[in-house]
């Protein structure tokens, strides 16, 4: 048997932390993103599967920003490439 699964997942903004060590009193937030992972097994007997995952398929950048002012004004202050991963798995049950 065959198994597939494709699971995205959303993370709205967030704060990561009221006061910035850098520009100090400025906050700094998390921007909204979403990642697609994926996998697909294949059922070689009852006590044996081998598939393949896959996490950040679209390639997913994270991105971290600066509250400027009062109005919450924000500028880009990081960007972090996570880059896609796949993984060769082979499941057993003893």
């Amino acid at each position: 048997a065959i198994s597939a699964r494709l699971a995205y997942n959303w993370r709205s903004d967030f704060l990561l932390t009221v006061r910035d060590v850098i520009v100090p009193f400025a906050p700094i937030m998390n921007e909204a993103t979403g990642q697609l992972d994926g996998s697909l097994f294949y059922t070689v007997n009852p006590k044996m599967k081998i598939g393949v995952q896959g996490v950040n398929l679209l390639n997913e950048t994270t991105m971290t920003s600066q509250v400027l002012n009062d109005e919450l004004l924000k500028t880009g202050r990081s960007w972090f490439m996570n880059d896609r991963r796949y993984t060769f798995v082979v499941r057993a049950s003893f």
